[in-house]
């Protein structure tokens, strides 16, 4: 099996597992007296895949610095972890454990990780064929 394949078929599991997990608890959530709409629920997968994503691409680009020492990857690595740490404060999940509800912002609500999101796999995808 391809390395490519390979990554893609381990990120499409995590994601799809998370937002397993995320969906169990959005279902839950009426028993907690807690008012989220879908786009909350489809935020949270988004916004937590790209965790997943810029992890998986942080340790490839950690990795790539190691074995060339180009100063090129230092700037991805920098990126990758400014990815991840939006992606974590953006996390509609975060929010509401540190007591901070939904924006009511509708369908804008999740749009920036959506666009977050294709940005990461278009980089993932890159690193990987080349």
């Amino acid at each position: 099996m391809s390395k490519m394949l390979h990554v893609g078929l381990l990120v499409a599991v995590l994601i799809i597992a998370i937002s397993g997990i995320i969906i169990g608890l959005y279902v839950s959530l009426p028993t907690w007296n807690l008012n989220f709409g879908p786009y909350f629920l489809i935020g949270s997968i988004f916004s937590t895949a790209n965790m997943v994503l810029s992890t998986i691409l942080l340790i490839t680009y950690v990795g790539t610095y190691r074995k060339t020492k180009a100063e090129f990857n230092l700037v991805l690595i920098i990126v990758a972890l400014t990815l991840l740490c939006y992606s974590l404060v953006a996390n509609p999940l975060i929010h509401t454990a540190l007591g901070y509800g939904g924006s009511g912002l509708g369908p804008f609500f999740m749009l920036p990780d959506l666009f977050i999101f294709v940005a990461l796999v278009a980089l993932l995808y890159l690193r990987l064929k080349y």
